[in-house]
């Protein structure tokens, strides 16, 4: 048995961040013989990375990938080295299939277990990539129940860990007193929770906005409150705010208390609309695609649903549009139904009971933790 592990840990946005660190803690709770290195952010070093590349500046998505091709080469060849030195008894990969992938190709080629933790959503739009994942990883650690029979089908061995979002939630303390000051700017209160990307900020909050001042005529009593998940990006949104005259609030993080202070979400599709399911709050939720865009997507799309919680629950319980044009008007009649009509609301909050009930535990990180130390002793 030797002396110390070396696992290398690739993340690359911030939520990967969040449940990397979170793993790390969990497995070197389990075995303090464990050293980490690899690309993350501020809360996987805060853990204990040995960061080869800090991606808090960087950004994995593909298009930006082509405009800094320089850069993704250098980090996959550092890592690339690093794998060849250092040898690391396992690779673990969070998300983001266009980079890690390449990573996973190179640690194979020199036999090194990759397990795949927080896979990319191919179930949705590419599955006739899980031809790749089962050449390039020994193991799937998955968040959502239905992709335990995807992967399974396809031949890869795979575990059902539990969604790693609930453990965060689970440990954050509620600080009710900024839930009511948010809640005493008026009634009622809804929450704009755009993305924690710029592409999707600058898609998806001006529609957000012309669709608050529809609300506003038909509700004037409506308070908006407009969710900043990074700092960074706070300049841009109160400049897509500038022009607008009716009651906006920027707040930079206190997500949590956002939502449960709101009487409505308005979400782009991602992870959050599981956070606002888990406080029972109606939502609808929004993805903004250019029609050339979607023309080129349209045939590798496999599920009906936009959003996580339409697709957990395999029917519409939050009304949801994967719009090619600006539509507003939709997304104000949608919001001001769920603000004036109580049935509408209850029928949604009872479903995401329903949900949060079959999936909203704790645990998955240290579920993910046992599975990758049990691969790691038997490699």
């Amino acid at each position: 048995m030797p002396d110390i592990y070396k696992v290398f840990i690739s993340a690359g946005d911030s939520s990967g961040d969040i449940h990397g660190a979170n793993l790390m803690s969990c497995m070197m709770n389990k075995n303090p013989r464990i050293q980490f290195y690899g690309l993350g952010k501020n809360r996987m070093k805060q853990a204990g990375l040995h960061c080869l590349h800090d991606m808090s500046s960087k950004s994995l998505m593909w298009l930006h990938v082509l405009t800094e091709l320089t850069t993704f080469l250098k980090m996959k060849k550092d890592c690339v080295r690093f794998f060849q030195q250092e040898r690391p008894n396992a690779i673990i990969l969070i998300d983001y299939c266009g980079f890690n992938f390449h990573l996973a190709k190179a640690a194979k080629k020199l036999g090194i277990p990759v397990i795949y933790y927080v896979c990319p959503q191919i179930w949705a739009h590419g599955p006739w990539r899980v031809k790749k994942m089962r050449k390039l990883t020994d193991a799937l650690l998955v968040i959502y129940p239905f992709e335990k029979s995807f992967y399974e089908n396809a031949g890869i061995p795979v575990t059902y860990v539990g969604h790693p979002l609930f453990d965060e939630i689970y440990k954050h303390r509620m600080d009710e007193g900024r839930v009511s000051e948010l809640k005493k700017t008026g009634e009622p209160v809804v929450a704009f929770l755009p993305g924690s990307r710029r592409q999707e900020i600058v898609r998806l909050l001006p529609l957000f906005l012309r669709a608050a001042e529809l609300i506003n005529q038909a509700i004037p009593t409506a308070q908006f409150l407009i969710s900043c998940s990074d700092e960074q990006y706070l300049p841009l949104m109160k400049d897509l705010t500038r022009e607008v005259t009716i009651p906006c609030t920027i707040i930079q993080g206190n997500v949590h208390e956002i939502i449960k202070a709101s009487n409505l979400c308005i979400a782009g599709a991602g992870t959050v609309t599981l956070q606002i399911a888990y406080y029972l709050k109606p939502m609808i939720v929004l993805y903004k695609i250019s029609p050339f865009a979607y023309f080129i997507a349209r045939p590798f799309l496999t599920t009906p649903y936009i959003g996580l919680v339409n697709a957990l629950a395999q029917k519409t319980i939050v009304p949801e549009l994967l719009m090619l044009r600006k539509n507003s008007p939709w997304l104000a009649r949608e919001a001001i139904q769920l603000l004036r009509n109580g049935q509408k609301k209850q029928a949604c909050i009872n479903e995401l009971v329903s949900l949060i009930d079959s999936i909203g535990r704790p645990g998955a990180s240290e579920h993910a933790a046992e599975e990758i130390l049990k691969l790691i002793w038997d490699a």
